[in-house]
């Protein structure tokens, strides 16, 4: 059973049937989803030391098997009508099942990218929307005897990938995703903007990320 999780309050117009989001957007054939996660929560707890370190995101790397093989992404996939209740549902889902994460949180949309797909099967080309957004994970955070939280070291978060989808994963700091990028070198393969925008979703998550935390500690 799917754990509950909250929705941001200004993320709520998502929280509706998801028949009624695909009807209300008639301009496109398929949806998408992406959750974004890093090493802690936007508001970490007091006796958390992970502010004075950078903070991390979760890359998870393409098998060698299937399109765009070895590049580095977020989790995310397709919004299924038939499995999910809501857009966001679908966010939940595909972190479970690429991840063995379960969202906790919908923190902030990051992007909303839009693109032409041409199917190999039939040569049809269908239009689709892909939302992505910062999550928070409950196995990212340790609850304390006496009620407070603590945030969970990197090494200890239980990622389990999907081996069909995934081979590999790293929790990434800006700076390495920001080189890899730009030279097209470095640590990560990371796909054209053309094909699946995560360079530069990525590295827009990395600033909401930080906005969140600086306004968190205000």
């Amino acid at each position: 059973m799917t754990p509950p999780y909250k929705i941001a309050p200004h993320l709520e117009y998502f929280n509706i049937p998801f028949t009624d989001f695909i009807a209300a957007r008639p301009e496109f054939d398929a949806f998408g989803v992406g959750g974004f996660i890093f090493d802690r929560a936007t508001s970490p707890p007091p006796t958390s030391d992970a502010g004075s370190l950078p903070p991390r995101i979760l890359l998870l790397q393409r098998a060698l098997t299937d399109s765009m093989p070895g590049c580095w992404e977020g989790p995310g996939g397709a919004a299924e009508p038939d499995e999910d209740g809501t857009l966001l549902d679908g966010v939940v889902r595909e972190v479970a099942e690429e991840t063995g994460l379960h969202v906790s949180r919908i923190v902030e949309l990051v992007a909303v990218d839009v693109w032409v797909h041409t199917r190999r099967s039939n040569g049809e080309k269908i239009r689709i929307a892909k939302y992505s957004f910062i999550v928070e994970v409950y196995e990212a955070m340790r609850q304390l005897d006496h009620g407070t939280a603590q945030v969970v070291p990197i090494e200890e978060i239980p990622v389990k990938l999907e081996a069909t989808e995934h081979q590999a994963f790293d929790w990434a700091v800006e700076e390495d995703v920001q080189h890899s990028f730009q030279t097209r070198k470095g640590k990560y393969e990371l796909p054209l903007p053309s094909v699946g925008h995560q360079g530069p979703n990525i590295l827009k998550a990395f600033g909401l990320f930080t906005e969140l935390q600086k306004g968190a500690s205000l």
